[in-house]
């Protein structure tokens, strides 16, 4: 039951359980700035403002500055990538050395003759 217990905590030291909550995060992302981009593009199809008025135009800035700024953000995850998988490369070496720590505490001095 111990080692159940063990096993099950080992994947959230792993740093499994982050990359997959941040995996998820970013498709939370992209679903959500899609969509919002596809209204304020409907919108703008919608002609409910009068060509060149300053709602139109507000409109065709609001859509060019969420196109910009979700092409920068999604370009970045790429480092935001490189920087999860340093963590849990350090935190894979942190579980080695612990486990090999562990190994030889239990060796050192149980010499049974």
């Amino acid at each position: 039951m111990n080692t159940k217990m063990q096993f099950k905590n080992r994947n959230g030291v792993l740093g499994l359980e982050t990359a997959k909550q941040v995996m998820v995060t970013f498709l939370i992302l992209a679903v959500t700035a899609i969509a919002v981009l596809l209204a304020l593009v409907s919108l703008q199809d919608a002609n409910i403002f009068t060509a060149n008025s300053t709602g139109d135009n507000a409109t065709t800035a609001i859509i060019g500055n969420i196109s910009a700024g979700l092409v920068t953000f999604f370009a970045s995850t790429g480092t935001i990538f490189s920087i999860l998988i340093v963590v849990v490369i350090i935190l894979a070496i942190s579980i080695i050395i612990w486990a090999v720590g562990r190994f030889g505490q239990q060796t050192e001095g149980t010499v049974n003759l």
